[in-house]
């Protein structure tokens, strides 16, 4: 089936990229879907306004979005869900302000990365330093530490590496944060990506937005994902292509 397009839907991703907490309004007051993605591709889509709102780093809007109950974890066709897209460009404030709503800090894209190793890789320092205060895992999986050998020495690399060297990790709650050893943590049985203090602080959670996210934000699709497939498709044609006209020389 075709998907179907209105004025509303499209006036609602122009004015979250845009900033215009009143043309958001008036969007969904015409009746506009708070969730919906303008799909391009099997590879490329819009992203919903959040997702656009979040990319900008427009906390008004983010905060509007939220309050009217947009989805923090609907992904864009390339994998991204908002709280990846803040990450990646170091928008630390809406960064926190998805995580108070419920966004799971340790959601992965199609490359198998979390927001905190997407803000690794950009050296956002600040955003880093958040997520850890939030609860993000530092024990980063080794293949990602050797695929970053070469920037180690980034304060973003080194907060990494302090936090691991502590053995600790925080409660996911983010009114708490409350820092313990992984034995005294208790792990969400659902999910199995959310980690509390205790049970006061997993019901606190539950009940601010963890609910609509405990389940529903797991990269799951077998296999690499139609994003990535397409680009190491480039990759190997780029690859394949500086081959050839090495061997012409």
């Amino acid at each position: 089936m075709a998907e179907t397009f209105s004025d509303a839907n499209g006036s609602l991703l122009y004015a979250a990229e845009n900033g215009s907490v009143e043309g958001v309004k008036m969007a969904l007051k015409a009746g506009a879907d708070i969730d919906y993605d303008r799909v391009n591709s099997e590879v490329f889509s819009s992203g919903t306004a959040l997702f656009l709102a979040s990319n900008r780093g427009h906390v008004d809007v983010v905060r509007l979005l939220l309050r009217k109950g947009a989805s923090v974890v609907k992904r864009s066709k390339s994998t991204f869900a908002p709280l990846h897209t803040a990450a990646h460009n170091g928008n630390t404030e809406v960064v926190d302000l998805l995580v108070q709503h419920g966004a799971t800090l340790e959601i992965k894209d199609g490359f198998q990365y979390t927001p905190l190793m997407t803000a690794c890789i950009y050296n956002h320092v600040d955003t880093v330093k958040r997520l850890i205060e939030l609860g993000a895992r530092p024990d980063l999986p080794d293949s990602y530490i050797d695929d970053m050998r070469g920037n180690l020495s980034t304060e973003s690399m080194q907060l990494v590496q302090e936090a691991r060297k502590s053995k600790l990790l925080r409660c996911c709650n983010p009114k708490c944060g409350k820092p313990g050893y992984r034995k005294t943590m208790k792990l969400c049985g659902r999910c199995k990506l959310t980690r509390y203090c205790s049970r006061d602080c997993q019901i606190q959670h539950w009940s601010v937005g963890h609910k609509k996210c405990c389940g529903h934000d797991a990269y799951t699709n077998d296999g690499p994902s139609p994003f990535f497939k397409f680009f190491k498709s480039m990759a190997d044609d780029l690859i394949a292509q500086a081959c050839a006209r090495a061997k012409e020389l």
